[in-house]
Order: C-alpha cells, then sequence, then structure tokens
C-alpha cells in the first residue's frame, strides 16, 4: 500500500470545504470538557473521576503501526480509559490521548502530545528521511463512559497530511465530506455547490437538495473538476482512471474504477471503496473531522503513518 505524499491545508481550500478539518463541538463534548467550544480544552474533574471508576472494567485499545516512514513497524501502542498507558509525554490522566510531533526545542509546547510520532519512536534508517515532517497535535483518541468505547477526530487544524479512516465498509456520505483517494482530495457536498462557469454546470440541479451530490476534486492548489449529479439521472457514480468512470483522474496510484457512489432511496448517497466487492489497491480514506467511533480492525491514516486498531474486552 502506498501512502499518499499530499499536503492539505486550508489556503488551498474554500471556506466551505476548511471546515471539513476544523473542530466542531456537540452536546456530548458540553458535559466531558470544562469550555463547550473548544474540543481540546481541560476535562472536567467529575469527569476524570468517573474514568478513573471503571478503568480496570473498561475495554482496552491498541494500535499497532503498519507502515511508516518514521515509526518502528508493528509498535504496540496500549490505551486506555484514561489514555495512554505507558510513557504519555503530557502526562494527563483525563481520557484523551494526542498523537502528534513537537517541534525541535519547542519547550512552550512540549506538553501537548502524549505520543509522539517521532523522537524515541523514530526509525534508525529513516533519519536521514527527506519528506516533510508536519508538527502539532495530528489526531485524539478519547475514551467514552456513556458508549462504552473510544472515539477518534483529527486534530490537524487543516495543515499537515490530516487524519483519515480507511473505508472497509459501506460508509453514508454526509454534508462536506472530504476522502483522499492517490493524489486527489475530493469533498462531497449535498445539494448544489458548483459555479456557473463550471463545464459540468447544469441549472436543472438548483435545488437545496440531499439527492443531489455536487463533488469537488482538489489536487495540489487548484480545484481541478467540480460536479453535480442527480439523483434523478444517475444514481451511481464511478471514480478512477478509467475513461468509462464518471469521474475520471490521471492518477496512478488509482485502480480503473477506484470507488463507487451510489444513491439509495430514502437513505441518501453511500461511498464504497473498490468495486464489485473487490477492493483498491491503495485504498479509499475518509477524513476524520468529527468524532468517529473506533472498531475493531479499523484502518487510520495519518502524517505518513497507518495504525490498525484492536479492542480488548
Amino acid at each position: 500500500m502506498s501512502i499518499p505524499q499530499i499536503n492539505i491545508s486550508e489556503k488551498n481550500l474554500t471556506n466551505t470545504e476548511a471546515q471539513t478539518v476544523q473542530r466542531t463541538s456537540n452536546e456530548e463534548e458540553e458535559v466531558i470538557f470544562e469550555n463547550e467550544d473548544n474540543f481540546d480544552d481541560e476535562v472536567s474533574e467529575s469527569y476524570i473521576t468517573q474514568l478513573k471508576e471503571i478503568k480496570d472494567e473498561s475495554p482496552k485499545l491498541e494500535l499497532i503501526v503498519k507502515e511508516s516512514l518514521y515509526l518502528k513497524e508493528n509498535l504496540i501502542i496500549k490505551i486506555d480509559a484514561l489514555g495512554l498507558i505507558e510513557k504519555s509525554l503530557r502526562n494527563k490522566k483525563d481520557g484523551c490521548t494526542y498523537f502528534g510531533l513537537n517541534p525541535p526545542n519547542d519547550e512552550e509546547n512540549s506538553k501537548n502530545i502524549d505520543f509522539s510520532t517521532g523522537s524515541d519512536n523514530i526509525k534508525e534508517t529513516d533519519n536521514n528521511n527527506s519528506d516533510p515532517i508536519h508538527y502539532g497535535r495530528q489526531f485524539c483518541i478519547r475514551y467514552d463512559i456513556g458508549e462504552s468505547c473510544y472515539f477518534i477526530k483529527d486534530c490537524s487544524y487543516g495543515s499537515g497530511y490530516g487524519s483519515f479512516m480507511k473505508v472497509i465498509k459501506e460508509m453514508k456520505i454526509k454534508d462536506n465530506t472530504l476522502i483522499n483517494i492517490g493524489e486527489n482530495y475530493v469533498v462531497f457536498t449535498l445539494g448544489v455547490d458548483v459555479l456557473e462557469s463550471d463545464e459540468n454546470y447544469n441549472d436543472a440541479y438548483l435545488s437545496n437538495d440531499e439527492r443531489i451530490l455536487s463533488v469537488k476534486v482538489f489536487r495540489g492548489e487548484l480545484i481541478n473538476y467540480s460536479y453535480a449529479f442527480n439523483q434523478s439521472q444517475i444514481n451511481k457514480i464511478l471514480i478512477g482512471k478509467d475513461e468509462s468512470c464518471n469521474i475520471v483522474l490521471n492518477d496512478n496510484l488509482l485502480d480503473n474504477i477506484h470507488c463507487c457512489i451510489e444513491y439509495k432511496q430514502y437513505n441518501g448517497w453511500f461511498l464504497n471503496d473498490g468495486y464489485n466487492n473487490v477492493a483498491s489497491e491503495n485504498g479509499t480514506w475518509i477524513c476524520l473531522s468529527e468524532d468517529t467511533k473506533i472498531f475493531e480492525g479499523m484502518i487510520i491514516q495519518s502524517n505518513q503513518n497507518i495504525y490498525e486498531c484492536h479492542i480488548n474486552e
């Protein structure tokens, strides 16, 4: 599996797309965090007390490094309800585990992460690696008492490579869903979000209707393609490098048919990796821009690292 060498940043996106990699608050977080507006704020003392009480009975989580330019292969990262079990740099048992990399000689931000994706964990053979390293927090894993499970969320704030989950099973497309395939980023919007000047624009699509799927493809700093698909005219969209696809992308990292989008009546648009039950070679990756429940076998990609999740009940 190739790890895409793509840099996504807010300056490359419009305001709408940039929102997909920003923190959002929800009702559940209002109970957990002292300040309801920021996912990164201090966790309330009452919630930490509850975490301590259920720590021994709660499931444990293991992240295994499967592929990396920096980390040791098969390194096992162990997490419980209170956070990283061993060698937490942040040293706060508050139910959150932040993954990232601190800039060299930066004392001010030295305690912002729990697990470093560099430092002592870096491969000796990769010390002279020329690929860019993105500093700061990359993603956070937290334990939810009410759900008795772990959640993950991107913490890159639109800088660096972002944090993505591999599409293993069918996933419903939400408004402003961001995916990565090969060297391309694709943003899905429910309803019309294309320019009249775009060659794929059709005024018959003008309706704020979830049956209409708008698609923008980014490669580098420009919007390469914009599309609008109306369920009444098409209910299956193929993306890949083959000329038969509805969205054709010239990218050697893509399969001929890399992923498929299908409309299901009364349910909306759904994304599948590959085609006809055959997975793509390099995968389809969806941005973890909101709290996402971690499941057994979940694959995470962040800053050139790929992790596999295992839950021990």
